[in-house]
């Protein structure tokens, strides 16, 4: 393995756990980081969280080497897949702490899909197997796209109701990235104590393909149909089952309950 001979040259002593299935990331975490100086995790932004999720609690701080399909979480923080740029950050690198979300007693570093997103994700799961690229989406993005009907919702951002049972879908976020460099919540800090909403209110399909147009053109924040805001505390909820997920995992069903936890990830970036 050539990232585990580029640590030993630069005489690092690695121990190299390579998780088996789902979940696996999470609990090694759990049970055996506390023995080392600090865990490097190579993988993508699903592998991320879930050894981070792993890690709560703790003051390990992390590093990352980005071997997913998107890698939002290292594309945000300026992370290449790049094995010089990794020693570089092992040796010299500055050390940031970022917050995290948390959904139903649920925790994620990036973002929560309500609604269309997390539908293309149900989709998708329905004949996935093994590695994912960004072909393997078209056709779940393709269905969804035609057969979504918008059931409505109702959004409540730190006490106040900005969204009162309208049909749309939303996002929230603790960064400013989202798949294929869409900046959705182009406000989001990861270091703000705060969670960034994107309420697009939408009722057919071709309103979606004018909300995709001004996200692509990024003006889609001074649009009437849009509703942005920052809060702490978040509640989302619907009369119908609408489906979210967290950092590209379906979660459930609505209602669901947001909130940031601050300062809680130590990570070492690039200097």
């Amino acid at each position: 393995m050539k990232l585990r001979e580029t640590l030993e040259a630069q005489e690092f002593e690695p121990y190299i756990h390579i998780t088996r299935g789902p979940g696996d990331g999470g609990h090694w975490a759990r049970q055996y980081a506390h023995r080392f100086d600090l865990v490097l995790i190579s993988g993508g932004d699903g592998t991320i969280c879930e050894v981070i999720n792993g890690l709560s609690g703790t003051d390990k701080p992390i590093a990352i080497f980005p071997s997913g399909t998107e890698n939002l979480f290292a594309r945000e923080m300026g992370v290449l897949p790049d094995c010089d740029q990794l020693i570089q950050t092992l040796k010299w690198g500055r050390r940031v702490v970022m917050d995290m979300g948390q959904v139903n007693h649920r925790k994620f570093l990036l973002l929560s899909g309500v609604g269309f997103d997390a539908h293309v994700l149900l989709e998708l799961n329905k004949f996935r197997t093994g590695n994912i690229t960004h072909l393997t989406y078209f056709w779940p993005i393709w269905r969804t796209l035609w057969e979504y009907r918008f059931p409505p919702m109702t959004v409540e951002a730190d006490g106040e109701i900005i969204v009162e049972n309208a049909r749309g879908l939303m996002f929230v976020s603790n960064i400013s990235r989202y798949a294929v460099g869409l900046r959705i919540c182009e406000q989001a800090r990861y270091d703000d104590g705060l969670l960034d909403i994107c309420f697009y209110h939408c009722t057919h399909q071709f309103r979606l393909v004018k909300h995709a147009w001004n996200t692509v053109m990024r003006t889609h924040c001074r649009d009437s149909m849009v509703t942005y805001r920052q809060a702490k505390k978040i509640r989302v909820t619907s009369t119908e089952p609408i489906p979210f997920e967290t950092d590209g995992d379906p979660v459930g069903n609505l209602p669901a309950e947001f909130s940031v936890i601050p300062q809680a990830v130590r990570v070492i970036l690039p200097p």
